[in-house]
């Protein structure tokens, strides 16, 4: 490929190294749909002011392309020394379409380009990513719709705390991610601003047609000052937030797989496609997809801070720093959305343990909260006291290692007379009357994760029309 014009005052073949040190190109190839997008936009605004005539945006459109085609198909050779997609495209054009190729760069900066470029992906991206969370939110209400009347414990500080139904537990993050792909719609709408059209920061000497770009492009509004289009990075830094979050989701599920997929737990056992084994220790079964999105998840919110701390110290308009935003976008979509797949994967295809939840249940003393409850409401008792009553109780049944259920009259008597009664006794550390009793809303009572699952239903609905 031959370099057919240079850089204003800079005449001199650019340094080795300082190519090494300026390239882009390794990163922002992944923009080449944009940026095409872009251009054939731009084209056609040309055309609309009388800057190209109706034969030369036809060379253009066909040049552009064949340009797009020869990327797909990996026959377009990138080269360093034209550090960027822009050029990359450009050149590639004015080879294909002579001087026809070199009247597309009229009206626009590469300052305007990257900010275009840059506002797509996001906006595409963003929708991708939705796609994605809406597939793990389908798996997650499809076992929830399947363990309606599979009680486990709820923990708190990871200790046995009081009695849940695992559709409760699932819903949970079903609800959590739903309000990232809220977070999704509104990056994407932010993001739909347009910044082509306002040249490398202080405008253009021609009379574009922005409104007809944006409409070209899909952009709900226009960058109001050109200084502000061509140096914000809100977008981005939306995208990238935006993604953290969503890891911090993702992370805190995937841990739990982790640990309930242990043996100390055994709660769930994962598909072994999705498993590995030991070089060395053949009974190993490692939940290593979900160790992996709880590792990248370090990496993505990195590249939030990564993004912030380039930003704050930036003069207006652009500057080189600038450059640096491609690898936190670019890279935390990627990461992000292999996660997301791993993880409607795993959800899928777990096998959850019923029978080890319910012994986890009975041994963890989930039900001494609604036997104080009972105290309270059918004794009259002041509830510290209460309190009180069933923790000795709870201790003694773990010096006995016997569970509620099992603890004898006498010791029951030992403790308090009213522990002697044995229907109260019964009814008040009945696991399925205690999840019964929490009739709130959003609670984990059978109506009102009836409730949940019809309200999750309709989420999924609205959802996929986004």
């Amino acid at each position: 490929m031959i370099i057919v014009f240079g850089w204003g005052r800079s005449q001199n073949s650019l340094d080795d190294f300082a190519v090494t040190l300026s390239e882009s190109i390794s990163l922002d190839q992944e923009l080449y749909q944009e940026d095409i997008r872009g251009s054939l936009a731009h084209a056609r605004m040309l055309y609309k002011i009388n800057v190209l005539n109706a034969d030369e945006l036809k060379q253009i459109e066909v040049g552009l392309e064949k340009i797009r085609s020869q990327i797909e198909r990996g026959k377009f050779k990138f080269d360093p020394k034209l550090e960027d997609i822009h050029t990359h495209i450009e050149m590639a054009l004015i080879e294909i379409c002579g001087d026809t190729g070199r009247r597309l760069h009229t009206a626009r900066s590469r300052n305007d380009q990257i900010a275009l470029d840059t506002h797509l992906y996001v906006i595409s991206r963003s929708k991708l990513l939705a796609a994605l969370i809406l597939a793990l939110c389908e798996a997650l209400y499809k076992q929830a719709q399947s363990h309606l009347n599979t009680l486990l414990p709820g923990y708190t500080h990871l200790q046995v705390a009081q009695p849940i139904r695992l559709s409760h537990h699932l819903l949970a993050y079903f609800w959590a991610f739903s309000r990232d792909m809220e977070r999704l719609k509104e990056t994407a709408k932010r993001a739909s601003r347009l910044p082509l059209g306002s040249g490398a920061l202080a405008g253009l000497n021609y009379k574009v047609d922005r409104d007809f770009l944006a409409n070209e492009l899909g952009f709900a509004s226009i960058y109001s000052n050109s200084m502000d289009a061509v140096s914000s990075r809100d977008h981005i830094l939306d995208f990238v937030s935006t993604t953290a979050v969503i890891m911090s989701h993702a992370s805190r599920l995937a841990e739990e797989i982790i640990l309930w997929n242990s043996q100390e737990f055994s709660f769930l056992v994962l598909a072994d496609n999705l498993t590995t084994g030991s070089s060395i220790m053949p009974q190993k079964k490692n939940p290593d997809l979900a160790e992996l999105v709880r590792g990248k998840t370090g990496r993505v919110q990195a590249n939030l801070q990564n993004i912030l701390t380039n930003l704050k110290g930036l003069p207006m308009c652009y500057n080189r720093d600038l450059q640096e935003d491609r690898f936190p976008l670019l890279d935390s979509y990627k990461q992000t959305s292999l996660c997301l797949e791993a993880m409607a994967k795993m959800i899928a295809g777990i096998d959850f343990k019923s029978k080890r939840m319910r012994q986890a249940l009975e041994k963890g003393y989930a039900n001494a909260t609604d036997l104080a409850d009972a105290l309270v409401q059918k004794k009259a008792i002041p509830f510290r006291e209460a309190h009180h009553l069933v923790g000795r109780l709870v201790r003694l049944c773990v010096e006995k290692d016997l569970s509620l259920e099992e603890a004898s009259l006498a010791d029951r008597k030992a403790i308090s007379p009213h522990f002697a009664n044995e229907e109260f006794y019964k009814q008040s550390i009945d696991l399925e009357a205690s999840v019964e009793k929490k009739l709130s809303y959003g609670g984990t009572s059978l109506s009102s994760q009836k409730k949940q699952i019809e309200e999750a239903a309709l989420e999924l609905q609205k959802w996929k029309t986004y």
